[in-house]
């Protein structure tokens, strides 16, 4: 039987993990739909056309907010664990690094969004560096312990 003994700050870790990446998601999605009427983007449709887009700039405000959201469904489940492995051995450094990840990843979705350009998304591109180094000390940090125990 393997026991895990978390660390004292680790409450700071969960509550980034599984509180504000998921309201960030909501808050997202809320963007999402509420820019789809002025778009007349209709269910089931996940994007406008190339036409609706030059007719209508709403629609391209549309498709970026639907792509910004969907980038981050993309990157959000493995970084939520990369914040809980790697906040098993350093809570304080993984809460610090999760939270610039998750204000990165407000400044991409805001760029994006609304910048009027899609190359606003770059302001919050550090995200990526982020997510490399929790990658890391999930997989360095804790993993390396894990291969110990074999």
């Amino acid at each position: 039987m393997v026991s895990i003994t978390v660390p004292d700050n680790y409450g700071a870790v969960i509550a980034l993990a599984l509180g504000a990446i998921p309201f960030l998601s909501f808050m997202q999605g809320n963007v999402v739909t509420t820019l789809r009427k002025d778009a007349r983007v209709p269910y089931p449709h996940h994007y406008a056309t190339q036409e609706q887009c030059k007719t209508n700039p709403k629609a391209e405000q549309f498709n970026c907010a639907q792509r910004a959201h969907g980038n981050l469904l993309e990157n959000m489940s493995q970084t939520m664990l990369y914040i809980l492995v790697a906040g098993l051995k350093w809570p304080r450094a993984t809460t610090a690094i999760g939270l610039v990840w998750l204000v990165s990843r407000m400044a991409y979705a805001y760029g994006y969004i609304y910048s009027g350009k899609t190359s606003g998304r770059m302001y919050g591109a550090s995200f990526w560096l982020c997510q490399g180094a929790l990658w890391g000390m999930s997989v360095f940090g804790v993993g390396g312990e894990l291969l110990n125990f074999f």
